[in-house]
């Protein structure tokens, strides 16, 4: 079970990670530096999990939990395209 949590965990957030590394705004798109702010925090935490996985193996701390709202966040992630903004419902 602790091997499916770990795999599943590490997909999910490698998953996140790539998907808002690759996001392009639109053309004329505004920037708002706390949205910025948002996806950067959303990139080094997935980013950082998957790392701490796949150094420290099925021994990672990883829960049901977790990995439930991991996908949760990867669903909303790749409806919005990566756009944190309209991730989180800003206009």
């Amino acid at each position: 079970m602790a091997e499916f949590l770990s795999t599943g965990t590490l997909l999910c957030c490698l998953a996140i990670c790539v998907r808002l590394l690759t996001y392009r705004p639109a053309e004329g798109a505004r920037h708002r530096h706390g949205v910025a702010w948002c996806a950067w925090l959303l990139i080094a935490a997935t980013g950082g999990q998957a790392l701490q996985i796949i150094l420290q193996g099925a021994k990672a701390p990883t829960s049901s939990w977790q990995l439930m709202l991991l996908v949760v966040l990867l669903v909303t992630t790749y409806r919005a395209r990566g756009n944190v903004a309209h991730l989180f419902g800003v206009d």
